[in-house]
């Protein structure tokens, strides 16, 4: 990128400093993105738009701090398509494809290991490890959240959405009040999953979710 930029501004270490400033928008758009396309909420899209327009300013910002070292804040010399917001997009689009190209191939994909997968809980007051690979799923119910398990169930207080932020991504969100271990259902559709003898409803906001992890099987 570089050398891309060394076009515009005629000299090399002035393109290198201006792509380093830039990096802090394309890591906000790469992490942005990961969070975003694990969002299966109403407000997905608004916080799509949120997240351009944010990363947008996150780059403006690094064009003119750019600007102040190498012109000393002569902005007639600031080639135009540098600060062009569909060129600033792209730019990011970029590298967020390449961190999905390089990075993220195993990103959704459902493992199995046998070696026990420990996720830290407080319930009824005592912190306590559960292994993963023995959840069926998890369900938000009486301002609670509970843990499946074959023969066992363990209560938290922590809110859903919280968990969800700290499970593997292997585990799903299906509604506002159930995520579930896939590789513990009996049927995964697009209006249903059937798990540990239950039918759970997958409701409207997150089927994209659901239709996402069933292209993939």
């Amino acid at each position: 990128m570089a050398l891309l930029y060394q076009g515009f501004l005629g000299s090399f270490y002035a393109a290198f400093l201006l792509v380093v400033l830039l990096l802090p928008g394309v890591v906000f758009m790469v992490f942005g993105f990961e969070r975003w396309r694990r969002d299966g909420s109403s407000w997905r899209w608004p916080h799509l738009i949120y997240l351009l327009l944010f990363s947008l300013l996150i780059e403006w910002i690094g064009v003119l701090i750019a600007y102040w070292f190498i012109f000393e804040v002569q902005f007639e010399q600031l080639p135009k398509v540098l600060v062009n917001p569909v060129f600033l997009w792209i730019f990011m689009l970029f590298f967020s494809f390449l961190h999905d190209r390089f990075f993220g191939s195993s990103k959704g994909r459902v493992v199995v290991s046998e070696a026990p997968l420990w996720f830290e809980i407080t319930s009824d007051r005592k912190k306590m490890q559960i292994d993963l690979h023995k959840v069926y799923f998890i369900e938000s119910s009486n301002e609670q959240c509970t843990f499946h398990l074959a023969d066992e169930e363990w209560p938290t207080r922590e809110r859903i959405s919280q968990l969800e932020e700290r499970l593997p991504e292997v585990f799903l969100r299906i509604h506002r009040s159930y995520i579930i271990n896939p590789v513990k259902a009996q049927g995964v559709q697009k209006t249903g999953v059937q798990i540990a003898g239950r039918e759970l409803p997958v409701s409207r906001g997150y089927k994209s979710k659901v239709e996402e992890f069933l292209a993939r099987r």
